[in-house]
């Protein structure tokens, strides 16, 4: 009996292991990073709204970028 509730701890404890690499990955790969894309959606109706959203995203994105290159490096 004790061996069969070690077995099942064991395996509880390494599902929830992967589970939780799984989640931290995704985390850190940006996967949850769409709550704003999704709210702009609702609010923009016309498609020409949603061309202006994605280019003032690509613009906000090339400005970051090139800040970025401007930090002078340590």
């Amino acid at each position: 009996m004790n061996t069969v509730l070690i077995l099942e701890l064991f395996i509880g404890i390494l599902v929830s292991f992967t589970l939780l690499g799984i989640f931290i990955w995704g985390a850190k790969k940006g996967q949850f990073d769409d709550s704003k894309k999704a709210m702009d959606g609702l609010l923009f109706d016309t498609q020409e709204d949603l061309e202006n959203a994605v280019k003032k995203e690509k613009k906000i994105k090339a400005l970051k970028e090139k800040a970025a290159k401007r930090e002078p490096k340590e």
